[in-house]
């Protein structure tokens, strides 16, 4: 690998909280992605950037949309390429529109593939790049309020497999607090997403609701039970688990949304795993290393999936690099 660029991190959040160390990957899962209308006239967009840490080589990106609720088989979902320079950030303000030329929501996948690096070592550092988003609104052009989206690479698998649940703490849903959920399915099976919800005295208000995603697919539902403030905890159960080439890693999370103002918080799961597990054998795990870290082997076969659409469009104005069709 060439010139590498060391880039210093205050911390890095991933689903699996991770040290708080510089963390690069060559593939990322952005969980929620929107160009949709909203309750009282609000219109979400997600703001999405892509950062080359590389001083002397060019990258290229791969970009897979998965919308919500899946496509219809056997139609693909859409892939772009995008040309990203040396040390160079692009960007677009809304990127299901600027891209896809599309209305809703759904999930990222972007990552970056030997085969299209064919310059680069196959290797995950020397394909490394930087990823984030935000979800937003803009009312009638006088300032904009939302949630970042954070690219992360930690998902779970079915839970009879891996006995990994993710949690996500100080969550509301009542009065002036409204909670959606939702996750990414980047298995090739439908899987059953089961969600239990605590009150703050930990009392158990949902106890393993079940909600389907299908393959390959985004899903997105309001937290059917209120909650005054407590938590909600995901696992997964997926009938794909013994078959490699068709097993869901699954990216859930939460969205809960200050009703007076219509300003959202995004919430990211944090990976629990069952004592007995952490401990078994007499052999200690460390519990910041729990989950699956998606790569880009297992994403090449969510990619494979899709058709690729042909290479985005960087247009380069006063503002920076542009991304667009």
């Amino acid at each position: 690998m060439k010139n590498l660029k060391l880039l210093l991190l205050a911390a890095v959040i991933t689903a699996a909280a991770l040290p708080a160390t510089a963390q690069l990957s060559d593939t990322y899962v952005i969980a929620a992605a929107a160009n949709q209308t909203g309750a009282f006239g609000t219109h979400w967009k997600t703001r999405f950037t892509i950062f080359n840490p590389h001083l002397d080589e060019t990258l290229w990106v791969s970009v897979t949309f998965l919308p919500t609720g899946g496509r219809p088989q056997p139609d693909p979902n859409d892939e772009f390429l995008i040309e990203l320079p040396p040390n160079a950030l692009a960007y677009s303000e809304n990127i299901l529109e600027d891209l896809y030329d599309t209305q809703g929501g759904g999930a990222l996948l972007v990552a970056t593939f030997a085969d299209d690096n064919p310059h680069l070592p196959d290797d995950m550092l020397s394909r490394s790049f930087l990823v984030t988003t935000d979800t937003y609104n803009n009312p009638n052009n006088t300032g904009t309020f939302g949630q970042t989206i954070p690219g992360v690479w930690t998902g779970l698998l079915d839970y009879e497999f891996d006995r990994i649940s993710a949690i996500v703490p100080m969550v509301r849903n009542h009065g002036d607090w409204r909670t959606n959920i939702g996750a990414v399915n980047l298995g090739r099976c439908e899987v059953r997403l089961f969600v239990s919800a605590y009150d703050g005295d930990g009392n158990t208000v949902l106890d393993q609701a079940v909600f389907p995603i299908p393959p390959l697919a985004h899903h997105q539902l309001p937290l059917p039970v209120a909650l005054e403030i407590g938590s909600v905890e995901f696992s997964v159960d997926d009938p794909c688990t013994g078959d490699p080439d068709r097993l869901a890693v699954v990216f859930p999370y939460t969205s809960t949304i200050d009703r007076r103002t219509g300003d959202p918080t995004y919430g990211v799961p944090q990976l629990l795993a069952e004592p007995g597990d952490l401990f078994a054998k007499g052999q200690t795990i460390d519990p910041r290393t729990i989950g699956t870290e998606i790569d880009s082997t297992y994403a090449r076969k969510v990619r494979d999936q899709a058709q690729r659409r042909g290479a985005a469009r960087l247009t380069r104005d006063a503002t920076g690099w542009k991304i667009t069709q």
